[in-house]
């Protein structure tokens, strides 16, 4: 793809746009409950447009609309279904709980809510750890699809696409904070859409629609040797590994289960409930939040399939290979060439936005972990002013951290953003979301499932998931699970201060 001045011209302008936003909301965050919580002012448009942007990226663009041209048409399905019940189950059970509970303790961050509901600081410090070390890790996807989309419709390097979706997110949280960030995820979560229809559309044409495009895919032969039938089949195509072994399907149930279910106890997600302005905020948002997620999965998740249709006779067998390895490189590639000048950047610069927005708020929660439960609790007598300025520095040191292991990161988007979410969801599934409801719930329980699923899910992942092709999700969350209860069980109930607030 060729520099164009016009689609270079769309993403300054984005660009430009977020930091001039930033710095409209520095007034607004000079105290830490306004820089991490914008003042707890949110209105029900505004956190639900907010909580979508930041769950999705250009990872969710770029893995999830392209997984399916090295999987099949299933496990884009089967992700758009767990993504509509993931969503719906934050609303109904987590959101106006949650929100109680920090509107009568006046928390700020998670492992806020772990030390109240526990009355523990060391579960409060191994939930720190546990969200610094994954969340700075899950954040090399998002660094990895944004820079995709700048590298290519900018035809500039992999690294130089890095930094200017790197510098712009910083600079616009470290002036505004929370504020500035649910302020820009209005305006990027709308261009999300926007361009998740637009590359619906164009591909969809392209294809002759739906239906169409499901019979050329099934007549077609892909890189000379595998039927097209198999992407319609949900234990065809996938990792050749995994397809020797017949465990397609078993893999894309569990990627697709961790990544969308992670929603009822992603911590990024559940502390901008907190910045709800009333209840009835949470009431608004609990229709309109999952519909958000629900269109923008439609239109995107099963697009790489059809995909083959439109690439493959353009390309040699070996440029086909190279998409399967790393199909992250599939949609926009394809919308380069199906899209006009203009229309085209439009279409990519969304997604990078998306990314804009899901780095500002992660960094966000990561600084509050790092400002508010490790700095304020090791030195309480630290004033509020210098922890402000602390919170503002903070987002770079994760920044680059993440960024460096991005530039050593070999996997696809897809598998990162699953495996990531995926410990995530099991070491706070428990401690969190259950918490607020099982009365139960000890600190020890609380401690054992976070240490368990982290311990569990990593060794999972680096040794045994590729070897059995059995998501990291599962055994990891079965052990977490059975510490959090058993251990629970076996150790002295909370008291009833520690459960007041619980309602």
């Amino acid at each position: 793809m060729t520099f164009d001045v016009l689609d270079a011209s769309i993403i300054a302008v984005i660009m430009l746009a977020v930091i001039i936003v930033g710095t409209r909301g520095f007034k607004y965050s000079r105290s830490l409950v306004n820089y991490f919580l914008a003042g707890k002012e949110l209105g029900a448009i505004a956190l639900a447009f907010s909580i979508m942007a930041t769950y999705f990226s250009a990872a969710s663009f770029l893995g999830g609309g392209g997984a399916t041209y090295l999987y099949n048409l299933g496990f884009g399905a089967w992700l758009t279904a767990w993504h509509i019940v993931g969503v719906v189950l934050m609303w109904i059970l987590v959101a106006e709980r949650l929100f109680r509970y920090a509107s009568k303790t006046n928390i700020i961050s998670i492992p806020d809510f772990i030390e109240r509901r526990y009355e523990s600081r060391a579960a409060k410090a191994v939930s720190a750890i546990v969200m610094m070390f994954l969340f700075t890790l899950y954040l090399t996807s998002v660094y990895k699809g944004g820079a995709i989309i700048i590298a290519t419709f900018l035809n500039t390097s992999f690294e130089v696409g890095l930094m200017l979706l790197t510098i712009p997110v910083l600079v616009y949280i470290g002036l505004g904070g929370l504020r500035a960030a649910v302020l820009n995820n209005l305006l990027l979560g709308s261009l999300m859409l926007l361009a998740a229809f637009l590359a619906f559309g164009y591909i969809m044409s392209a294809v002759g629609g739906p239906l169409e495009g499901i019979k050329s895919l099934q007549e077609m032969t892909i890189m000379d040797k595998m039927p097209g039938s198999l992407w319609l089949k949900l234990n065809g195509a996938g990792p050749s590994r995994a397809m020797e072994i017949d465990m397609v399907p078993y893999l894309i149930m569990g990627v697709t289960f961790s990544i969308s279910m992670a929603q009822v106890a992603l911590p990024s997600l559940l502390m901008q409930f907190y910045a709800a302005k009333n209840v009835k905020v949470i009431d608004g948002g609990r229709l309109l939040g999952p519909v958000l997620v629900a269109a923008y999965a439609i239109a995107v998740f099963s697009l790489g399939a059809f995909c083959h249709v439109i690439l493959d006779h353009q390309l040699t067998v070996s440029e086909v290979a190279r998409l399967m390895k790393d199909p992250d490189w599939v949609i926009p590639k394809t919308v380069s060439i199906l899209a006009p000048s203009g229309v085209r950047g439009l279409i990519l610069a969304a997604p990078v936005a998306a990314s804009m927005s899901t780095l500002a708020v992660t960094l966000i929660v990561l600084s509050a972990t790092l400002t508010r439960d490790v700095v304020q609790s090791l030195k309480p007598k630290v004033s509020e002013e210098k922890l402000v300025a602390l919170a503002r520095v903070v987002p770079i040191a994760f920044a680059v951290i993440s960024l460096l292991l991005t530039l050593i990161q070999e996997g696809i988007i897809v598998e990162i953003v699953a495996a990531a979410f995926g410990i995530i969801f099991v070491c706070f599934l428990g401690p969190i979301t259950i918490g607020l409801y099982w009365r139960r719930a000890t600190k020890f329980g609380a401690i054992a499932s976070m240490i368990s699923g982290l311990v569990i899910g990593l060794y999972w992942h680096l040794f045994l998931y590729k070897a059995t092709y059995i998501h990291t999700v599962f055994p990891a969350l079965a052990a977490s699970l059975l510490s959090f209860f058993l251990v629970s069980l076996l150790t002295k109930k909370p008291s009833s201060k520690a459960l007041e607030p619980l309602g």
